[in-house]
């Protein structure tokens, strides 16, 4: 997986690539890459100009912890927020500052979302278009204000989603729905229309991060670089509780102001910030010896006394009240934990479950950097993840059975492109040399040659095959070549292909995938925006075809599975479609939405359809009408080609890179409202289900 991060900023209407108010850090440790971004946001004018400094700060705070990614974001957040909060109690009301952050940090292809005060993010998923804002919660308080921050977290995979941080100010002036437009034609160019919209903005910043394999025009720093480097230049700093002490510019100052003003000499602002500067006042000078009267001893000695009275009474009551106030704060974690993770238990569906279980953990990690010996902690944490696990559904594959190598039994080059399974045989697709194999499964390493691009059959010169599907009503093979022409294979070790008529072949504007389903033929041509089905006419299909869809947008489809409904693989999604009506797409509830799907296969009896995920190094199983049920891994999956299912849907078959294998599926297990019951993570594909297997039971938090 990739991460990349677009962004562009306007300042005083001045286009940049990096505007003032964002940091980017990167640390690379072995194979785990750590991508921290942190946008803030002035609440106010006079906040402007600390807010690459407060990011600077966040930045380093976040490098030096060693707890979670939530956990060490909550902590950051927190001690900025503190010594924000210490500077506007010593400082005069027209010099306080107060920020809102964002920060996104991704690891292992994940990202997790801290929002504190102003500051707004679009979260785009394959299935709907989330606006992420604190207003009207807890977490609306910005950094430096009078009241406790209690930042708002969301977790999302990055595979199939797209993160945009957005300034505020920009969504006022171009509207919600323009910004979500922007987002629904792709990372590649959601950027660009973006910017389109935002033209009129005079001071703003946006970030896209997506998962896109392209180079970034601007390298991220090195994460500890805020530690190590720039950060130490400041004359003070935001000190955690370790004894880290991290470089700001927030130094303290009187409230009084006893002599004139000096204007601090500030470094030059990037040209065309409207950013406003702070005059920080100091006293001039001191009194000389007898330029006022002296205090009286007496009068000091008192004041002295009241002083030694009010740090006794700190010392004495001060640590319990803030170990009480700490022991609240934990029982509000661990209570908001119980909470989602009885809200997963009620949830109506796999994805809402799932997105509370989420939740629930990120309320467990904020209990975790409060107490992390608390033993209600580790208990409530094991609930949740007992959970996940059996919506993950992860079933590992022990018994892998190989049908064919390739290395040795056919000749090289060989390029698997297809599998179908169909008669008596299993049919493979390459196109190293253009060939069509028929492979007997009950005879280990045995492959026919029924096709080659070059020969002639039937007077029909064969070029190089796009798509075979297996027509059960004439039990035979049907191979469709680049030059549009169709042939078709008998179920015999000795059949050659036979040319047969697909009418208007050459008007189809591209052939991506087809299938076979009660006789009729179906091509996907994604160019042309259509399933097209072709009635039987004798032996071949001589009919004129009809569309299935009436014109949708799947230019990126790239399968096809048909039973009535129609099924496309587009991308991450797994769509559905009804009497040319488009229905929520399948697979939801899942924990990562595939990346880089390779293939796609049915089991008609039972109504499962399968989808080898290249990108993840699985086999996904799902209902037809809505959720996902299990995830098949093994060791060999890592190059997988395609997949295929057995008639009876006793046998999963498997291609990859140099080899054909097939395991036995687990049945599917009712479950509430008739979908199927997750396995918990790993167990064998061969195992037996229990039936009483049931998640952890939750603990309830108490003082």
């Amino acid at each position: 997986m990739t991460t990349w991060v677009g962004r562009y900023a306007i300042v005083g209407g001045q286009v940049q690539e990096h505007g003032p108010w964002l940091v980017d850090r990167q640390r690379q440790r072995e194979e785990e890459t750590l991508r921290l971004l942190v946008l803030t946001e002035p609440s106010d004018t006079r906040s402007a100009d600390f807010c690459k400094e407060v990011a600077e700060a966040i930045a380093a705070l976040f490098a030096r912890e060693s707890l979670s990614i939530t956990g060490g974001l909550l902590r950051a957040l927190r001690l900025a927020h503190g010594n924000l909060a210490d500077w506007n109690r010593r400082s005069l009301r027209e010099h306080r500052v107060s920020l809102g952050v964002t920060c996104v940090a991704i690891r292992d292809g994940e990202a997790v979302i801290a929002q504190v005060g102003p500051g707004i993010a679009y979260l785009a998923g394959p299935h709907e278009i989330r606006r992420l804002a604190t207003a009207g919660t807890p977490a609306a308080n910005p950094l430096g204000s009078d009241e406790a921050v209690e930042p708002m977290f969301t977790a999302t995979p990055l595979a199939g989603y797209e993160i945009l941080l957005l300034s505020s100010a920009a969504e006022p002036i171009i509207g919600q729905q323009a910004i979500e437009e922007a987002l629904v034609v792709g990372p590649e160019r959601a950027l660009a229309e973006l910017f389109r919209r935002t033209r009129g903005v005079t001071d703003m910043t946006a970030v896209l991060v997506a998962d896109l394999d392209i180079d970034e025009t601007q390298d991220a720093e090195p994460l500890d670089y805020a530690v190590e480097g720039r950060a130490q230049t400041g004359p003070a700093g935001i000190s955690s509780a370790d004894g880290v002490r991290v470089a700001s510019s927030m130094t303290s100052r009187p409230d009084v102001d006893s002599g004139p003003p000096i204007e601090r000499p500030r470094p030059q602002r990037t040209a065309g910030s409207r950013l406003p500067s702070l005059r920080r006042p100091r006293t001039v000078g001191r009194a000389g010896r007898g330029s006022a009267p002296g205090i009286p001893w007496r009068l000091a000695s008192l004041v002295t006394g009241i002083a030694a009275v009010i740090a006794l009474l700190a010392w004495a009551v001060l640590p319990r009240l803030l170990n009480e106030d700490r022991a609240a704060e934990l029982d509000r974690a661990l209570s908001a934990a119980t909470q989602q993770v009885s809200a997963a238990d009620s949830a109506a569906g796999p994805s809402e479950r799932r997105q509370a279980l989420q939740q629930a953990l990120i309320e467990v990690e904020k209990a975790r950097s409060i107490s992390a010996q608390d033993p209600r902690v580790a208990a409530l944490e094991k609930s949740a993840r007992d959970r996940l696990d059996l919506l993950d559904a992860i079933t590992n594959v022990d018994q892998l059975t190989t049908v064919l190598t390739f290395a040795g039994t056919i000749t090289a080059p060989v390029n698997p492109e297809q599998l179908v399974v169909g008669g008596r045989a299993v049919w493979l697709m390459e196109s190293g040399r253009g060939r069509v194999f028929r492979i007997d499964p009950q005879n280990q390493n045995s492959a026919i040659e029924v096709y080659r691009a070059g020969e002639s059959y039937s007077r029909t010169t064969a070029r190089d095959p796009v798509a075979i599907a297996w027509d059960g009503a004439k039990n035979r093979l049907l191979i469709l070549d680049a030059g549009r022409s169709l042939f078709s294979v008998g179920d015999d070790a000795n059949a050659r292909p036979v040319a047969v008529v697909l009418r208007g072949a050459a008007d189809l504007k591209s052939t991506v995938s087809m299938t076979v389903y009660l006789s009729n033929l179906y091509i996907l041509d994604s160019a042309g925006g259509e399933v097209w089905r072709y009635l039987p006419a004798s032996d071949g299909f001589d009919s004129e075809r009809t569309g299935t869809l009436g014109g949708a947008e799947i230019a990126q489809a790239s399968e096809l599975a048909v039973d009535g409904d129609v099924f496309l693989l587009d991308g991450a999604r797994l769509r559905h479609f009804r009497q040319g009506r488009e229905l929520a797409p399948l697979l939801q509830g899942i924990d990562k939405p595939p990346q880089g799907p390779i293939a796609l296969g049915e089991d008609l009896l039972r109504g499962i359809l399968y989808v080898a995920d290249r990108g993840n190094r699985r086999v996904i199983a799902g209902d037809r009408e809505l959720a996902f049920q299990r995830q098949y891994r093994h060791a060999d999956f890592g190059d997988l080609r395609g997949v295929g299912i057995s008639s009876d849907g006793s046998r999963v078959y498997v291609l990859t890179g140099d080899r054909i294998s097939w395991f036995q599926p687990r049945p599917p297990a009712a479950g509430p409202g008739g979908s199927s019951t997750p396995v918990p993570t790993g167990t064998s594909a061969a195992a037996t289900p229990s039936p009483s297997a049931s998640p952890t039971p939750t603990p309830t938090p108490t003082r």
